[in-house]
């Protein structure tokens, strides 16, 4: 399907063109036009200090001058920016369906057999509920912890139901512009699903929404691209059976996998790529891994350079290097926090496949990318400045050319609790922030600054907390000059303190956990992360990825034969 790039007329010099935004991101397909809620909605209105909305005239102020023709031979230029969910820290972070969310198919299986009327859970405790009410989440608090869990039990098994009754009846991706269950800013063409089978495909529309791409389709009512919100479910359900309990699609079909998650891991975007040279291809294929590795590269050779330039100096401002810090890690967002996301620090990419389902197997080659990144960076700021170190080792011990690579106790005085828990609660603050620029649901900037307010963020970290180790906050930036400087000639004492592990290791790794958590206990509503899912779901999806794992590996195999031999 061949996309046409839509361009507007700019009033004020005749002849030049730019695509308007709303084309960039629809291509040839139809865009939603429901509102967004705005800040001032999620705010009922009262006062806030995160600032107004990006109206539509300033996005379309900062919007490029566009060739004709250009697009056709740039295809992936007209792709929309969320074609795929980026876990970045320049941006909002994506809305994902994890497996706690959705019930297998065994469960649901289960819930067939044990089917529930609506508010049942409630109605045992002699609760008076609406179930419109349940599903919508208006759960009235209560001094008595078992009535608000029945609620919740009710309003959690009411959407589940609703949602799988969708998918069961080949509606998984056919959400309503402006539904609360799709934020995209438009409906594309998916892949086929493991249920292609049972369901129909979706009609394509021109811009206009006015005729079908495929006159094989099915058509839908004009009601049904309406702007209007989904119609909370019935107090009664649908389908009843003699029993008066909810009956489900039928679930026996072999169509029906196993595990019904997989599915909606099934939604996701068909990329478009320019892939102009045989380089180009090697790049599609490991664009995240490079953009991080460049990233990294360029964030920790500017750290290490300031940190350099002031010891050598002897002269020099601390503050200094923290400035520097944060601006280069301004830098290194904008570089690739679009295409990696920019984490810069495994800490950061473990929080997020934990919290915010970043896939895993994508975090081998992000490791890889962020070590290499860091050992070539100290290796190039070595060289850069190497005959200065040199005249500075003429007449100072190395503790300071060290110093300026890796981080440590700075003191003799500083015991090892608190360095590890200088390095924890420095990592804390920085995940808490990180995640609520990352959350829509809050107050995220606008126009870019998110790469900005983190190397802000940064800069006040390395003031307060650089004192006493050097505030790391992050394993690779800390143990790949390590290597590096072992490489050089330094000696092994380097690896002899084992700060180097429950520093910047340990201490970053569950600082990033626990800010994580702080912050999805306190204010992030959002599924996708464990805190805001039963238990149950959260051990029942470790159990299944262990299972997983087992099979790769080939771990228990002989057993699992000679069991089923006998």
């Amino acid at each position: 399907m061949r996309r046409v790039s839509t361009v507007v007329e700019d009033p004020e010099a005749s002849g030049v063109r730019r695509r308007s935004s709303a084309a960039r991101r629809s291509g040839s397909v139809v865009s939603s036009t429901a509102p967004r809620s705005t800040l001032a909605q999620r705010t009922a209105g009262k006062f806030t200090l995160a600032g107004p909305d990006e109206t539509p005239q300033l996005r379309l102020s900062h919007e490029p001058f566009v060739a004709p023709g250009y697009s056709d031979l740039n295809p992936s230029y007209e792709q929309p920016n969320n074609a795929k969910p980026v876990w970045s820290l320049a941006k909002p972070l994506p809305r994902v369906v994890r497996p706690g969310m959705v019930p297998t198919k065994e469960e649901l299986l289960q819930n067939r057999q044990n089917a529930q009327l609506p508010a049942e859970n409630s109605q045992n405790l002699g609760l008076d509920v609406d179930p419109n009410e349940l599903e919508l989440g208006r759960i009235p608090k209560s001094a008595d912890p078992r009535k608000m869990a029945a609620q919740v039990e009710d309003a959690r098994r009411q959407r589940e139901n609703n949602f799988m009754s969708k998918i069961l009846s080949g509606e998984a991706a056919s959400q309503k512009p402006g539904s609360r269950m799709s934020r995209t800013s438009s409906t594309r063409m998916r892949r086929p699903s493991q249920w292609s089978g049972s369901q129909e495909r979706l009609s394509t529309l021109d811009e206009h929404g006015s005729q079908p791409a495929d006159e094989n389709q099915p058509t839908r009512p004009p009601e049904y691209y309406s702007d209007e919100p989904l119609r909370p479910a019935p107090e009664e359900p649908e389908e009843l059976d003699d029993q008066g309990k909810l009956d489900f699609p039928s679930l026996d079909d072999e169509a029906c996998p196993e595990d019904l998650h997989p599915l909606v891991q099934e939604l996701v975007e068909d990329e478009v790529h320019n892939n102009h040279t045989t380089w180009s291809v090697i790049r599609t294929h490991h664009r995240e891994a490079l953009a991080e590795a460049l990233a990294v590269f360029v964030q920790l050779t500017i750290g290490f350079c300031a940190d350099l330039s002031v010891t050598l100096a002897d002269a020099g401002n601390p503050n200094t290097t923290a400035w520097a810090w944060g601006f280069a890690t301004m830098m290194g967002i904008y570089i690739s926090g679009g295409i990696s996301g920019a984490h810069l620090n495994p800490a950061i990419t473990i929080m997020l496949w934990f919290y915010r389902g970043f896939p895993k197997r994508l975090m081998p080659e992000y490791f890889a990318a962020q070590f290499i990144g860091a050992f070539c960076s100290a290796l190039v700021a070595y060289g850069l400045y190497y005959e200065s170190i040199q005249v500075y080792l003429a007449s100072n011990i190395d503790t300071g050319v060290i110093n300026s690579f890796v981080t440590n106790q700075r003191n003799t005085w500083i015991s090892p609790q608190t360095a590890f828990f200088n390095e924890f609660i420095g990592t804390v603050f920085l995940v808490i922030t990180v995640l609520a620029l990352g959350d829509d649901q809050n107050a995220p900037p606008g126009a870019g600054m998110n790469s900005f307010i983190v190397g802000l963020v940064v800069a006040c970290l390395s003031m307060v907390y650089s004192y006493q180790t050097g505030a790391a906050f992050n394993p690779s930036r800390d143990f790949g000059p390590r290597l590096a400087l072992l490489a050089l000639g330094y000696p092994n004492e380097l690896f002899l303190d084992a700060y180097w592990f429950y520093g910047p290791w340990v201490g970053a790794i569950s600082g990033a956990f626990g800010g994580a958590f702080l912050y999805d206990f306190f204010i992030f509503t959002g599924g996708e992360s464990p805190v805001n899912y039963p238990l149950e779901r959260t051990q029942r999806a470790m159990r299944k990825s262990r299972m997983k794992w087992k099979r790769r590996l080939h771990i228990g195999k002989k057993q699992r034969e000679e069991a089923a031999s006998a």
